[in-house]
């Protein structure tokens, strides 16, 4: 599927769940008055909106039947006997858009089904662990102070229930040597919000760690990122921000943008959302830089000593710090090993074939586990074993 029916698709999609932003809808009316076929896609839409209400007592009482019956309705739409060069393009839109649709109701109407085959009991996290290392090396736990102290006595921060402020100290820190740092550290499970002392804003995913100064120096802003991270950065053209994460240096005087940067994956990925980053890689002098646009991103492969830049759909790259899951053509591996992190679980794969799998897909953030996991068997493609409360067995059906 392209971008661009991809993008068609996930208007329409969020026209029937009446999410459409003002932008989404200017632009949804702009594509209507395009071409009638796209007025005429609209109506059928319209008309199978209809028929997805059909889908909830399929749904509730047999999820397979409900399935088969949207695909034999694809099948009959694909088979009537309609200029067929009229509808190259739009053919395809209407017959993902079923299938998205399809699954989204298959995985909010999964309830009875969950209720005829209850799953052994998995472990919830615990998201209240959170913690913050001072410069002396001492960690304490946000969950637990309201307001934080620096080695000197002075209060530097604050906490409350939407994260922690840095306080603007207004100070004249001139040598690096007088920096002193603090690391705000998410262990799986949880997530967190902090407000950096020049107002910048970052969103840390789990498993992560961010180190930054407790007031910056002038001239520069600098931080190091482990993991995943949704930056706000405020603007000041004196003084450039950067993050480094692994080998990749971003660089950026004020904007919004996502890092992704876990050891254990294999790449880097910067995504931005509007302003503008660059990204280079100053361990490799041949890595030449990369400059971005909104809706691109930018993605090193360790090893391979280049940087990658492409345009993409930014909604699952940055969905996470809005409280959703996003899967856009994902690989079943590289969805587990999100699940892992949010859910502090384990996957074991019954073959490396079926972390191959491609899924589409979208789902609150703060589901329990065992619904997102009936979720994605409802597809009839995967099935899951819980080997204990913190390891699930994969397998390929």
């Amino acid at each position: 599927m392209d971008r661009k029916t991809y993008h068609i698709i996930q208007l329409l999609f969020k026209y029937y769940r009446e999410t459409l932003g003002v932008s989404e809808k200017v632009e949804l009316d702009a594509w209507l008055a395009e071409d009638e076929r796209n007025r005429e896609l609209l109506k059928s839409y319209e008309h199978f909106s209809r028929f997805v209400q059909d889908m909830h007592f399929y749904g509730e009482t047999d999820v397979e039947k409900g399935y088969d019956h949207v695909f034999r309705k694809i099948e009959i739409q694909q088979k009537k006997k309609v200029n067929r060069m009229r509808w190259i393009g739009w053919g395809s839109v209407a017959a993902s858009l079923m299938i998205m649709v399809t699954f989204m109701i298959l995985w909010q109407q999964g309830s009875s089904e969950r209720e005829q085959h209850p799953m052994i009991a998995l472990a919830s996290p615990d998201r209240s662990g959170v913690q913050l290392q001072l410069s002396d090396g001492k960690t304490i736990s946000l969950a637990k102070v309201l307001e934080v102290k620096e080695t000197d006595g002075r209060n530097v921060a604050t906490n409350d229930t939407t994260g922690i402020v840095y306080q603007n100290m207004q100070e004249d820190i001139l040598r690096e040597e007088e920096i002193k740092y603090n690391t705000v550290i998410t262990p799986r499970g949880t997530e967190y919000l902090l407000t950096l002392s020049d107002g910048s804003r970052v969103w840390l995913n789990s498993d992560s760690r961010l180190r930054f100064p407790v007031t910056f120096a002038k001239g520069i802003r600098r931080v190091e990122l482990t993991g995943e991270g949704y930056f706000e950065v405020a603007k000041d053209t004196a003084s450039p921000f950067i993050v480094n994460s692994g080998e990749l240096e971003v660089k950026v005087t004020g904007t919004s943008f996502n890092i992704t940067a876990y050891p254990d994956e294999e790449k880097i990925q910067t995504t931005l959302v509007s302003g503008s980053v660059d990204v280079s890689c100053p361990d490799y002098s041949d890595v030449g830089s990369v400059s971005l646009v909104p809706n691109e991103i930018a993605v090193f492969v360790h090893g391979t000593q280049k940087i990658e830049k492409n345009q993409v759909d930014i909604t699952p790259y940055v969905a996470w710090h809005e409280g959703f899951l996003t899967f856009h053509d994902e690989s079943l591996g590289s969805i587990a090993k999100k699940l892992e992190r949010w859910y502090d679980l384990t996957f074991e794969f019954d073959q490396p074939e079926t972390k191959e799998l491609v899924f589409y897909g979208s789902i609150k953030r703060h589901e329990n586990i065992s619904q997102v996991l009936d979720m994605l068997r409802c597809t009839n493609l995967i099935g899951f074993t819980i080997i204990d409360s913190k390891t699930v067995r994969v397998t390929r059906l």
